[in-house]
């Protein structure tokens, strides 16, 4: 068997796919693992020769062989699950809770249990799928995904300690058992009564900066899609997870005025949010015009109605969403972002920055609640109340005319 020419091999960061060369032949290799159990491979490797001569068109079609291969592969049924939350650590916990305030009438608080139980339900959809091993993975979604979320909701800060108070007391049970080795930390009281406050564009295009210099320097298209989906946050205020990284390709339609049929714009359609069956944001006009051909054409295999609009070749949404979540916050903090006012700014801030921005361009608060799919109210308490230009129009609005004695 022919030896590979060691100065040729260049292994993709991202997917471990070896592209090479023989020492006896010009043109590149690629091999990538597929798993033992195939009849075809019984090595566990794919190997194929990529017929060019050019590193940049081999790494093209070797990425081309990897998701045709696995998306033809995979099995799409629901697999059993080494660590599944709900069951191992969620379960016991709220089990134990019922059984001990079961018909206790005679103490204060006898409903704790059914309570605690509600409180999960809500929390359940975010650790669906998630290594409850992975220290750095659950103190993400507790202190990142789950925490924004109930501020988006204008929880109370007391309301807010409940919800980790039972996270805690699920992960001590959980140790005690033997199933973990860890108990999270949660948000200090400081941080969950912080307000959030929004990225000002210029920033978030830092952000962008840094996810192409990183694309370039490691060769791994995840960031390029990653800028994809920050900016896809940014062009229509959506509430960063499932309902963006559910988009499909059926999902995003061009539609015109009847009286101005040159003047186009992106609809999308979300299915099934927190508060009605369909909502359809419309993406501003940047997006549509610089951004949206872009995704187009980096996707041109991905053109199917089914197809998600973003990220197309990766199955796992849930993991996903942690894993851009990550990438996000790590860029944000390089680049001494994150931090900001006392309080962090994770991906659900780029949601205050588009209420933030139409605010300043004179957007009436009725409009920009119906575009982000939530209330005026919580568009005034939770997006806008800790904003300057809030604070200054409501400056502008208080009679000051009055004298004081020096």
């Amino acid at each position: 068997m022919p030896k590979i020419n060691k100065d040729s091999l260049k292994i993709l960061p991202r997917t471990k796919i070896w592209i090479y060369k023989f020492e006896n032949k010009n043109t590149y290799f690629c091999r990538f693992y597929v798993g033992l159990g195939h009849k075809n491979y019984k090595s566990g490797k794919f190997e194929k020769t990529l017929k060019t001569k050019n590193i940049n068109d081999a790494i093209t079609k070797a990425n081309e062989f990897y998701k045709e291969w696995f998306r033809e592969h995979t099995d799409t049924k629901q697999q059993v699950r080494e660590h599944d939350f709900d069951l191992d650590i969620a379960q016991p916990y709220i089990n134990y809770k019922v059984r001990k305030y079961k018909n206790r009438t005679d103490i204060k608080n006898a409903d704790q249990g059914v309570r605690d139980k509600s409180k999960w339900q809500y929390m359940k959809p975010m650790f669906d799928e998630v290594d409850y091993t992975d220290l750095e993975l659950v103190e993400d979604i507790i202190n990142n995904d789950l925490l924004s979320q109930l501020k988006d909701e204008d929880k109370s800060g007391n309301t807010i300690n409940k919800y980790m108070s039972v996270l805690t007391q699920m992960f001590k049970r959980a140790k005690d058992r033997g199933k973990v080795s860890f108990i999270p930390d949660t948000p200090t009281q400081q941080v969950i009564n912080t307000p959030r406050y929004p990225y000002e564009n210029q920033e978030l295009n830092f952000i962008n900066e840094r996810c192409r210099e990183l694309n370039i320097k490691e060769i791994d298209d995840f960031h390029l899609h990653s800028k994809d989906y920050f900016n896809l946050l940014r062009s229509a205020g959506f509430r960063p997870g499932n309902e963006p990284l559910s988009l499909r390709r059926k999902d995003c339609e061009i539609i015109s005025s009847p009286n101005n049929p040159d003047k186009e714009y992106l609809k999308y359609t979300i299915w099934g949010t927190k508060t009605k069956p369909i909502h359809n944001p419309i993406a501003n006009s940047w997006f549509l015009e610089h951004i949206y051909p872009e995704i187009n054409e980096r996707h041109k295999e991905y053109q199917n109605d089914s197809d998600y609009l973003l990220f197309p070749h990766i199955k796992n949404r849930r993991t996903l969403q942690h894993k851009t979540g990550k990438l996000f916050a790590r860029i944000s903090k390089d680049l001494k972002l994150f931090y900001h006012k006392g309080g962090t700014r994770p991906l659900y801030a780029i949601r205050h920055t588009y209420a933030t921005e139409l605010y300043k361009k004179g957007t009436p608060v009725e409009d920009i609640a119906e575009l982000m799919n939530t209330s005026s109210r919580m568009i005034l308490s939770v997006y806008l109340g800790h904003t300057d230009q809030s604070l200054i129009n409501l400056a502008e609005r208080v009679p000051n005319k009055f004298k004081l004695v020096k």
